[in-house]
């Protein structure tokens, strides 16, 4: 009798499948641009989180979830300790009360352009260590692009 398409017995090794290799790959990554980004009192994804806020029109945390491939939830969870740090400020949307949009406050901006040089330097570092990384980007991408609904 069989528990489904594959069984516990496969032979397939999850631990070592592609998204276990993407996961170990991530928080690799992520701990070398913590460590870096440590300093500035902020880790990779809250920097990330304050670069989607560097635009001109501010984003609603909807659209800020959508471009981080993150839920809602998530996102207001991260966003805590940058408002307590009064990084970001949150507004109501002119046209919908209902609405918040987000926006870097003037200590947001100055710490993002702190913060960007550290990640680049830690992206070009990496995209040392990886051969053909445009290669594997491009790939990944496309990964990405395939699951997403």
């Amino acid at each position: 009798m069989s528990d489904g398409p594959a069984s516990a017995s496969s032979a397939y090794d999850v631990s070592t499948g592609l998204t276990a290799s993407i996961l170990r790959a991530a928080r690799v990554l992520s701990r070398r641009t913590d460590a870096a980004l440590r300093h500035l009192s902020l880790n990779t994804g809250q920097l990330i989180l304050l670069s989607c806020l560097d635009v001109d029109a501010p984003p609603s945390i909807g659209e800020v979830a959508t471009a981080l491939g993150a839920d809602r939830t998530t996102i207001t969870a991260s966003l805590k300790p940058l408002l307590r740090r009064r990084l970001v400020a949150v507004l109501t949307d002119p046209e919908d009360a209902r609405l918040r949009r987000l926006s870097l406050t003037g200590e947001g901006h100055l710490l993002l352009s702190r913060g960007l040089p550290v990640i680049l330097d830690a992206d070009l570092s990496t995209a040392g260590v990886i051969q053909r990384h445009k290669q594997f980007q491009a790939e990944l991408a496309r990964l990405i692009r395939s699951f997403q609904v």
